[in-house]
């Protein structure tokens, strides 16, 4: 699994969270990376609508939606 951060969260004063709209990552083991989450208190919620993928989202500490993705 490989995860490279950048860049930096900041939140005005009317800030919204994304839900929409929101990043996508694919990573190579969707299983420990939704185990270390959830171990961290971060709530998971797995999608299979798409075929041939799986994936789940989890939210930032702000609330913007964040999806994991793994070809399976």
């Amino acid at each position: 699994m490989v995860l490279n951060r950048c860049g930096h969260l900041g939140v005005e004063a009317d800030f919204r969270p994304a839900r929409k709209a929101h990043p996508t990552f694919a990573v190579r083991d969707l299983d420990e990376l939704a185990a270390r989450l959830m171990g961290a208190g971060a709530a998971v919620e797995f999608d299979d609508a798409i075929p041939g993928l799986r994936r789940f989202y989890t939210a930032d500490p702000v609330g913007n939606r964040i999806e994991f993705l793994e070809e399976r």
